[in-house]
């Protein structure tokens, strides 16, 4: 599996895991997007789609630790399913 691919893999089970926080209408923070990276990590059977759990567990402990940068707080992100859908349609998030 080529970079390309294995960042593509990332960025995808990072977005399942997101999703799947927003379908279930809960507040997205790191601490739970964690745990939602964990949890599929731990039901993965795919030597690669594992490999892409940790390194998104590992890229969002890191943003979680970067120095804080204007008024947002690095360490909380509170967004809500009916905010993403209806108040930021066009709004991508980049990790």
């Amino acid at each position: 599996m080529s970079k390309n691919d294995k960042e593509r893999l990332v960025d995808k089970v990072m977005g399942e895991a997101v999703m799947s926080l927003l379908e279930s209408d809960d507040s997205v923070s790191f601490d739970a997007l964690i745990g939602q990276l964990q949890e599929s990590l731990h039901d993965e059977c795919d030597h690669g789609r594992r490999e892409a759990f940790r390194t998104a567990i590992n890229g969002v402990h890191q943003f979680r630790t970067l120095p804080n940068s204007g008024t947002r707080s690095s360490r909380s992100l509170k967004l809500h399913k009916r905010d993403a859908v209806f108040n930021h349609p066009t709004t991508v998030y980049k990790h």
